[in-house]
């Protein structure tokens, strides 16, 4: 009995975050129709970008810290409300000021659930950890791949303003929250921000490595998640398409994961983790050199990445929570959240970069970025 009502936890959580993530990745194919039809450059586009994630993602460590506190259910249920109704309107918005605000609350929304729902989904998770957590990362990579195939399917039949029209879905599942969400307590530890601190220095041959692998992962997914679209558009490539390739990407992404937590149970972690990093350095450059000579296989390449740097997600919020058992919605905003924020905040210098040098040039320095993440992962202690 109690491990259906576990199954049954972890299910709405995923429905929450295949959710929550589907408004995060709704505007990628959207953005450079968006920004021509509000006259705005590429260097601009990089520095709303940063603003969002520095809305999503800098501050998660911040919920995760008060959800260590509360401990209910006030972040997953109102963060998908905020993402649901802000991100739904972007393609109605008609100046630049409002769309950055649009952006700003509704990215606050996917960035309040996350923390506390990873921990509620580590708690449901028990023995089948890898399992179910693996279940849950792959919802919302799915959810991700789902929010680009749903906004550019709405703006290539009705326009940029039917996206408004994507506020069900998220409405929908707040209310599967509200009504289904077990309303229990997280034993957690109420530290003091000295005390959390502190906690975080205990785990610092573990934390400092993760930081570093979640950014290099996040910095790759983000910059040709973002900058990869305009390339396509420039080679008059039709919004459907942007989306149908950024869906793809992100489902085999959640594929990958799932299998990570699937395979993090049999195989050496350390294994793993660099299996999701060395094989992108050849598959980038491959889907940048090959996008004017060979398209098919230039997608074919674009689309390896998606699998491949994802394999490992799940097993950093594993490493970590196992680390620090009594904060785990804490440690899980800082490598699901604050490390991707960080990565966020390049994508403005990455946006001015390539107005200067060109998107295609910027993104194959991105492409050795890998060779960063394989120095962390060699120094990343498991043991300790």
């Amino acid at each position: 009995m109690e491990n259906k009502k576990d199954d049954k936890a972890i299910s709405v959580l995923a429905a929450g975050h295949f959710t929550s993530d589907l408004y995060g990745g709704f505007i990628t194919p959207i953005l450079p129709f968006i920004a021509q039809s509000l006259a705005i450059s590429l260097d601009f586009v990089g520095l709303i970008l940063s603003i969002a994630h520095i809305s999503a993602s800098i501050f998660q460590p911040v919920y995760g810290y008060l959800a260590d506190f509360i401990s209910r259910r006030f972040f997953v249920f109102w963060g998908t409300i905020m993402a649901a109704f802000f991100i739904s309107l972007t393609g109605i918005v008609d100046n630049v000021y409002l769309l950055i605000a649009v952006i700003f609350f509704g990215s606050m929304g996917v960035g309040m659930f996350h923390p506390q729902a990873t921990a509620f989904a580590g708690y449901f998770s028990k023995k089948n950890i890898n399992r179910r957590m693996g279940l849950f990362m792959a919802s919302g990579t799915a959810g991700f791949a789902s929010g680009p195939f749903l906004s550019s399917v709405l703006v290539e039949k009705f326009g940029l303003t039917s996206t408004v029209w994507a506020i069900i879905p998220g409405l929908l599942v707040a209310l599967l929250i509200y009504k289904y969400l077990p309303k229990i307590k997280i034993k957690s530890k109420r530290t003091s921000v000295k005390d959390t601190f502190k906690m975080l220095g205990g785990i610092k041959s573990k934390l400092f490595p993760l930081i570093m692998i979640s950014v290099c992962r996040a910095l790759i997914v983000m910059s040709i998640g973002n900058y990869m679209p305009f390339l396509w558009k420039e080679n008059n490539y039709p919004v459907i398409m942007n989306g149908v390739l950024i869906c793809i990407f992100s489902l085999l992404g959640g594929m990958s994961s799932y299998l990570g937590g699937q395979l993090a149970d049999k195989i050496d972690n350390k294994k793993i983790l660099y299996w999701s990093f060395i094989p992108v350095i050849p598959c980038l450059i491959g889907s940048l050199y090959f996008l004017d000579s060979v398209p098919f296989l230039s997608f074919a390449f674009y689309l390896l990445v998606g699998f491949i740097i994802m394999l490992a997600f799940p097993l950093n919020i594993i490493i970590a929570q196992k680390a620090a058992p009594e904060n785990t919605a804490t440690v899980s905003g800082i490598i699901g959240g604050f490390s991707w924020g960080i990565a966020g905040l390049m994508l403005y210098p990455i946006g001015v970069l390539s107005s200067i040098y060109g998107i295609s040039t910027v993104l194959m320095f991105i492409a050795l970025v890998p060779l960063i993440s394989i120095v962390a992962i060699k120094y990343l202690k498991l043991t300790a």
